[in-house]
């Protein structure tokens, strides 16, 4: 009886190296498993080779190609607690004040369409403040959604 107790142990032992083996070959060849997490398709050497060949794009590439002219154009700022958002950066705090945001604008026509977009959670100073920047600065085309 004891023989019998040792082959399944053997057996069992075997099934699970089996198992393994063949899991980390699929794993190992990518056949199986997750990717390399950047969400690209790629390995990740190859998504960091293709975005480092690609040029960022900047503000004068988009306006040329869709032709509007910076009067035309549209700057629009996120209104959120005491917190301007402009361009995916946020202004309004120690690392970004808002003479930041006003200088991040300095280049824009004076007559540029500047919407304030205003949440439920701003603060009415918060948007006073941003107007009254924004007006000392020299824009006249201001608008908000409050």
């Amino acid at each position: 009886m004891e023989k019998k107790k040792k082959s399944k142990v053997g057996g069992t032992v075997g099934a699970v190296a089996v198992v393994a083996v063949v899991l980390g070959v699929l794993f190992g060849t990518g056949k199986l498993g997750f990717g390399s997490g950047l969400g690209l398709g790629g390995s990740a050497p190859e998504a960091e080779k293709t975005a480092a060949e690609t040029p960022a794009e900047t503000p004068a590439d988009t306006q040329e190609r869709s032709g509007e002219s910076e009067t035309d154009k549209v700057f629009e700022i996120r209104v959120q607690g005491r917190e301007y958002n402009y361009e995916n950066v946020t202004y309004g705090g120690a690392e970004h004040p808002l003479d930041d945001l006003i200088a991040a604008l300095a280049d824009a026509d004076k007559d540029a369409r500047i919407q304030l977009i205003v949440e439920d959670s701003a603060t009415k100073n918060a948007v006073d403040d941003l107007k009254a920047a924004l007006t000392a600065a020299g824009f006249t085309n201001v608008h908000s959604e409050d």
